[in-house]
């Protein structure tokens, strides 16, 4: 199910639109501005994303850039530290990484 983005000519926000059908013929397509609810849609080039499977990211280790500034006496700096990671890694962390960012800023 593709997701695409149009910019609204009234309000200029951008509004997505998720099309159930890949068969479904976009240019009979007709969305409305979830802003204005306005008509003069024009549709825009979106970014995409590729996640990497889970199995990737056993393999993946965390950049020279990541950790070259780290205090480790610091929990604040640790904190800073697993949230690059987090984001090196996708997004995909376990509920005991989330535990222990929540247990360093609660000690």
């Amino acid at each position: 199910m593709p997701l695409y983005e149009y910019r609204c000519g009234d309000c200029q926000k951008i509004s997505s639109v998720l099309v159930r059908s890949v068969s479904e013929d976009t240019k009979d397509l007709q969305p409305s501005c979830d802003h204005c609810q306005g008509t003069d849609m024009h549709r825009l080039i979106s970014k995409f994303s590729f996640r990497a499977s889970w199995g990737d990211s056993l393999n993946w280790v965390p950049s020279g850039e990541t950790s070259r500034d780290v205090n480790e006496d610091s929990p604040a700096s640790i904190d800073s530290y697993m949230g690059r990671i987090k984001k090196e890694m996708g997004g995909q962390t376990s509920p005991d990484f989330n535990r222990e960012r929540r247990d360093l800023k609660n000690p």
